[in-house]
């Protein structure tokens, strides 16, 4: 670390905790008081972009909706965005549909080998076979306001 570097940092600092100013580099904020954790990091002080104690606040405790974020190397509050409703309900289907298949794989198995299947086995493929087909059939363009199909019992 260089002497003018050192310098440097003691004009920043200021002194008492009124005069504290923050600065940002890379993606990390740093404060006058501890400038010398941006030096360690590699930063000098020409990296260093100062904000008002306002902004720095707001970062950490952004209004409700928004939320602190880096956009092209500086920090921001954006709005959170909306949920993608549609994309959820196509994850769930996906979900309960795989849960589904897999709970069909031995009567399916047994079949396919040409054994018979038990009463009780019968009723349940059919059951999920029967749900299989009601997801298939549920309308996701009305999420998040879906009536999913209730699942057989095991």
């Amino acid at each position: 670390m260089s002497e003018e570097i050192i310098e440097n940092q003691h004009e920043v600092s200021g002194g008492d905790a009124g005069n504290i100013k923050y600065y940002y580099a890379g993606q990390g904020f740093y404060s006058s008081d501890v400038i010398a954790t941006a030096i360690v990091n590699g930063f000098t002080m020409n990296d260093l972009i100062e904000i008002s104690r306002e902004d720095y606040n707001a970062w950490f405790s952004p209004p409700e909706g928004k939320y602190g974020a880096w956009v092209d190397a500086r920090p921001v509050i954006i709005d959170i965005p909306n949920p993608d409703y549609q994309e959820i309900a196509e994850s769930k289907r996906k979900a309960l549909l795989d849960e589904a298949t897999q709970a069909i794989t031995v009567g399916q198995t047994k079949l396919l080998m040409g054994r018979k299947l038990s009463g009780d086995e019968t009723e349940s493929l059919n059951a999920w076979m029967d749900y299989i087909d009601a997801l298939n059939d549920t309308d996701i363009s009305v999420a998040p306001d879906i009536q999913w199909p209730t699942k057989p019992t095991p």
